[in-house]
């Protein structure tokens, strides 16, 4: 009968821990269902009066009759059935599962002679491991709330629907009852194993304690590879290592145990055990988040236990101590251990990594490594998600419960378990040669005659067949050799084993196997060998898998939020955190299936969340330092240098509000240098974290894939589109801008921070940034590109983006600051418009060609074209206005045009004329904006040239290919287009001009706008423009802007002059630019001889002008103003002008000695 149970045993065994784990799920499902999710009824009212008067006498039930409102139950009879059954039955199967567990913990206790760590460590484990998912079956059924309800509304239903009594639940009603309180019922179900279940614990203690002595665990070089050079290449399989990995197991043995068998604690040291035990940590787990505190059970033991044997009451400051130790010290002890472990598991995956071939033969130490590892990342997380008793708070310090670098650990972990995943044929190779070799050997030197003689026939056989499965596996071994993956399994080998050790463990069997101790071990290890070939996922899962952190979760994200900023390798290591994720929907199982969707979905959140934290934080420290950068770089402007020299001058006073500029290089200075510090480690944090993200290419969460970097990418670029939006724009409240090479100068120093990033992650940088810079400068319309018609109709929808603040910037500048501002003045030879002395608004600062060509670089082509649009748009506005005043002059024009040579009659015809001065204005205000587009132009051109000399030179010589396409050939309209997105000169090919007017210019307004060179002309004597015209050879331009006049007659006149020409002859626009120059001359030389009160205050500088026009008329020739004003007048009024003499005497003596 005993052979018949030990032989069993180990399948007994294997059975009920499945089941116990499997009832574990099943009852934690129960816990979260009533405890998170409670089911409708529950919250309802009514129906908590039926509950409470049924539950009232439980397991007995009141008459239903006599119950007020049990029809709302019966009402819902099958559906409250159905949905209690679940929870009925877990209990129901936890009872049935108790009573053979609880059997055959009794049965192995009784009927083996010995259990002890050292003789059959796989019987006393299973034994114990029983032992331990006994206490916590109940301790986690205890934990369900309102399971009187379950019970009762489901007992009453059942037999409302069924009309039959459901058969457990008086049985299922009095166990609850009964364990209500599981600690000290289970110490009455234990007490006739007190004595062998206590010795297999203090059997454990020298090693257990061993293993939590950190100078030991050095000093034996438990961890270590290199103290014993010499042993480099043997097989660390010594009993010390090999018991690592039993270290979190034996620790719940422990306090589980002898809290369960307090008889056993007479046993000599036990209670020193228990202490030693006890103090490392106020907490033990159930299962998953559910944990239990033994301290105040242990309390309650050694008051209350009374023996004969011995006293536990004398013992009870040991229980004291050793909880306010598992308090007060049990935090700095475990950052120790942390410390240690994190160190050798560093040394083994630098060594590793080297020389993977050890991985053969020290593999033990890899997952003894690993399984500590593990051990004290649980605990970690266990003890950061709940506080201690209240009796024990005092002594409570949080601060020596926090791990700083958590991280390195769980880096540490990961990357040794893709060591053993990649190099797990190596593993495989050598443990398969180790069976078939040294281990076949041994086994049969001990299976000699004498033994199989002696074992009798339960043994005998079993040692035959262990001896078999080796010698069958040659086969698969030749297959792993030549590289392929042979089907090979020793689960049979291990299975054969542990009935063997039982048999041999049994009370007077025929083999005691503490006479065999050393079999036994051997044997041991030829399991622990086979487990290396066939198990090498399990025992991953085992030792390394950290999913049970999800329902940790919470303490989790805050170490991961710590990780990607604090320490000097954390950062390195924050991607683990994305890689546990990866493995918690591994979490659910075939007895809670939809928890996987639940899992999978709050990972993908949690994920998505820490991917946006590094992104986040990587993009920050970014902006920091290049924000820190561009205020160093601005330490060395112009306005800075300014300063000391203001120091110099006496007569300079600071304002009240002056902020005197940093200087040069005072960031170095000592007083300054933890700022410096500061950004230092700022730069190493973002390094750091950049080089955790390009660690990974890709990781699949659940049913999503990530891809870290594209996190990055986007945040970085995010941050870039902020910062141009943002510092473009430096006086809201004025409408200012930022000088655009001032804010070209700032992003080139935040994109060389930005672009460091490519030295660390995989991210083309360069694209990034053209993809955002484009996208601020482009809009829809500009699809239309290449085509001469790309002008929007209605308004354009700039959405966000930079370029709407500049094209509104520029436009309001244009219109309301320089057109129409005396103070504002166009200078060509400055190249820009400026503003005159004692102007608050220096307009030199955005609108001259420097500047231009900054903004040229910023907003590029794109930006220029929307921001032509709108001076195109605002010069139509203008220029409707000027043939306004045409058309209403149209008659006294026609008179002049046909009699401008006979003085007399013009000047009657001059005093006809109307709105003159209003014409002149808008034909300014139309030459400043045209100038304004030459220069855009000009400056596109310079940075074409600087940027893509190729494009520009091949579409150079394309249109130089052919004469200007005045008349808008369709075939020459796209290289046209090409040239003046450009900025090339086009002279009388400026399509975009031609096509702003195009829709508003009909054939019949030919006769108006051949009448514009007259109305320019007649303006001469009879606008106040032109009296009051002075140039200035400083700024080669008038005070007044007059010279402006000069495009915007030529620009329109062969604008107008193309649009309305029916013969498509460049001739008949060459002759109304003569006839300009014609009229003009005639009544300018007019004006010399007679003075009035409308005679120009400075003649020669009116006569200058029509040399200014003729370099701007690139159709004409010298001659034509030659034929009408004598190169020697003007060379004359120009030496008069640039000598500063009596402007009205210099006219006429030079118009006398002209002869006219």
């Amino acid at each position: 009968m005993a052979n018949n149970i030990l032989q069993k045993a180990p399948e007994r065994f294997a059975q009920l821990l499945r089941l116990g784990e499997g009832l574990l799920h099943r009852l934690y499902f129960s816990r979260h269902v009533f405890l998170k999710a409670r089911p409708l009824f529950l919250n309802d009212q009514q129906y908590l009066r039926v509950l409470k008067v049924l539950t009232s006498k439980f397991p007995d039930y009141p008459e239903t009759d006599k119950i007020q409102g049990y029809d709302l139950l019966t009402s819902r009879g099958k559906a409250l059935c159905d949905e209690l059954e679940i929870h009925y039955e877990v209990l129901v199967d936890c009872f049935d599962w108790k009573e053979a567990s609880l059997q055959l913990l009794n049965e192995i206790g009784n009927q083996t002679s010995v259990l002890q760590n050292d003789v059959n460590i796989r019987l006393m484990s299973s034994w114990l491991d029983l032992m331990l998912l006994y206490v916590k079956v109940h301790l986690l059924a205890a934990a369900i709330p309102e399971k009187r309800v379950i019970l009762s509304v489901y007992y009453k239903m059942y037999h409302f629907v069924r009309s039959a009594w459901e058969p457990n639940y008086l049985k299922v009603s009095k166990w609850l009852i009964l364990y209500e309180n599981p600690i000290r019922q289970i110490q009455e179900d234990f007490r006739a194993i007190n004595d062998p279940m206590g010795k297999a614990l203090m059997s454990t203690m020298m090693s257990y304690m061993k293993s939590r002595t950190i100078t030991a665990l050095r000093k034996d070089g438990a961890l270590n590879l290199t103290l014993k050079p010499e042993e480099l290449g043997r097989p660390a399989q010594d009993p010390g290592r090999l018991d690592l990995v039993l270290t979190s197991r034996v620790q719940q043995w422990v306090l589980y145990g002898f809290l369960l068998v307090p008889g056993a604690l007479g046993l000599p040291g036990s209670v020193d055990y228990v202490k030693f035990v006890l103090s490392e940590g106020y907490l033990l787990p159930v299962f998953r988040d559910v944990t239990f505190a033994p301290y105040p059970e242990y309390v309650n033991l050694f008051d209350n236990y009374k023996s004969k044997a011995f006293n536990l009451q004398k013992q009870k400051k040991v229980v004291k101590e050793a909880a306010t130790s598992s308090v007060a010290e049990s935090g700095r002890k475990h950052t120790e251990r942390r410390i240690y472990i994190r160190q050798e598991l560093e040394a083994l995956v630098n060594i590793l990594t080297d020389k993977p071939a050890l991985l053969g033969p020290k593999i033990n130490i890899v997952w003894a490594g690993l399984q500590l590892a593990k051990e004290e990342i649980l605990w970690y997380f266990r003890h950061q998600s709940e506080q201690p008793p209240e009796k024990l708070r005092k002594s409570y310090k949080p601060e020596e419960f926090k791990e700083k670098r958590i991280s390195s650990l769980l880096f540490l972990v990961d990357k040794l378990v893709e060591l053993v995943n990649h190099n797990r044929q190596i593993i495989q190779l050598y443990y398969f040669e180790y069976l078939l070799g040294a281990d076949y050997q041994a086994v049969q030197s001990f299976f000699d005659t004498s033994f199989m003689n002696s074992a009798g026939p339960n043994i005998a056989p079993l040692a035959q067949t262990i001896l078999q499965e080796i010698s069958n596996a040659q086969s698969a071994f030749e297959q792993l050799q030549q590289g392929r993956s042979p089907d090979v399994n020793f689960r049979n080998l291990r299975n054969t084993w542990a009935r063997m050790e039982s048999l041999m463990s049994q009370v007077n069997g025929p083999v005691n196997i503490a006479m065999h101790k050393k079999l036994a071990q051997r044997l041991e290890l030829v399991a622990l060998h086979s487990r290396q070939v066939d198990a090498i996922d399990e025992q991953i899962d085992e030792y390394a898998s950290l999913k049970l952190l999800y329902y940790f979760r919470d303490p989790v994200f805050q170490a991961f939020e710590t990780s990607i900023a604090d320490g000097p390798d954390q950062p390195l290591h924050a991607v683990s955190f994305l890689k546990l994720m990866s493995s918690f929907p591994g979490n659910a199982t075939e007895f809670w299936p939809e928890e996987r969707e639940a899992i999978g979905i709050e990972c993908v959140g949690l994920a998505n969340s820490c991917m946006t934290k590094i992104a986040s934080r990587i993009a920050t420290i970014l902006h920091t330092v290049a924000t820190q950068y561009i205020t160093n770089d601005y330490q060395i402007s112009d306005a800075n240098a300014a300063f000391p020299l203001l120091q110099k001058s006496k007569d300079w006073k600071p304002p009240k509000d002056f902020q005197p500029p940093l200087e040069p290089g005072s960031e170095s200075y000592y007083k300054n240098r933890p700022n410096l510090e500061t950004i230092r480690l700022y730069e190493r944090n973002a390094w750091q974290l950049c080089t955790a993200l390009q660690s990974i290419v890709e990781i699949q969460i659940y049913d999503h894939v990530f891809v870290p970097r594209e996190f990055l990418r986007e945040r970085i670029a995010n941050n870039l589109r902020t910062f141009l939006r943002k510092a473009i724009s430096v006086n809201v409240q004025e409408g200012l801008i930022q000088r655009p090479s001032v804010l070209e100068m700032q992003i080139r120093v935040y994109i060389s921070v930005i672009i460091m990033v490519e030295n660390f992650v995989d991210i083309d940088v360069g694209d990034l940034i053209r993809e955002v810079v484009l996208g601020e400068s482009y809009v829809k319309p500009l699809g239309k590109i290449g085509r001469v018609d790309w002008f929007p109709d209605g308004e354009v929808d700039y959405q966000d983006s930079m370029i709407r603040t500049v094209v509104s910037f520029y436009s309001d500048l244009l219109t309301k600051k320089i057109i129409g501002n005396p103070a504002v003045v166009y200078s060509p030879v400055r190249q820009g418009f400026i503003s005159k002395t004692q102007t608050p608004f220096h307009v030199e600062e955005y609108c001259d060609l420097v500047e231009l060509q900054s903004l040229c670089r910023l907003i590029g082509p794109y930006g220029f074209k929307l921001l032509e649009n709108q001076i195109l748009k605002y010069v139509v506005m203008l220029v409707n206005g000027l043939k306004e005043v045409i058309i209403s002059n149209a008659p006294v024009l026609d008179v002049i045009q046909s009699a401008y040579h006979r003085e007399a009659r013009c000047l009657e015809e001059f005093r006809r004329l109307k709105d003159v001065d209003i014409f002149m204005n808008r034909a300014l205000a139309v030459g400043s904006a045209l100038n304004f587009r030459a220069l855009m132009h000009e400056a596109m051109k310079l940075v074409a040239q600087d940027e893509v000399p190729y494009i520009f030179n091949t579409i150079e010589s394309m249109f130089k290919q052919y004469h200007f396409n005045t008349f808008m050939h369709p075939d020459l309209l796209p290289v046209d287009t090409l040239a003046i997105d450009l900025g090339l000169e086009t002279v009388s090919a400026d399509q975009y001009l031609k096509q702003v007017f195009k829709k508003s210019t009909l054939e019949s307004d030919k006769r108006v706008w051949d009448l514009l060179p007259i109305m320019f002309a007649v303006a001469f004597p009879t606008s106040l423009l032109w009296k009051e015209a002075v140039y200035k050879p400083q700024l080669e331009g008038y005070l007044n802007n007059a010279h402006n006049l000069s495009r915007c007659i030529n620009d329109l006149i062969i604008t107008f002059g193309t649009l309305t020409n029916p013969s498509g002859s460049e001739l008949d626009i060459i002759a109304l630019l003569q006839r300009f120059i014609e009229v003009s001359s005639v009544i300018l030389l007019r004006m010399a001889r007679t003075k009035d009160k409308h005679s120009p205050t400075d003649f020669p500088s009116v006569i200058i002008f029509m040399d200014k026009f003729m370099e701007d008329a690139k159709l004409l020739t010298y001659d034509a103003l030659d034929s009408c004003l004598p190169y020697s007048l003007l060379r004359n009024m120009y030496k008069d002008v640039y000598e500063n003499k009596n402007l009205g005497k210099t006219a006429d003596a030079t118009i006398d000695t002209a002869g006219y």
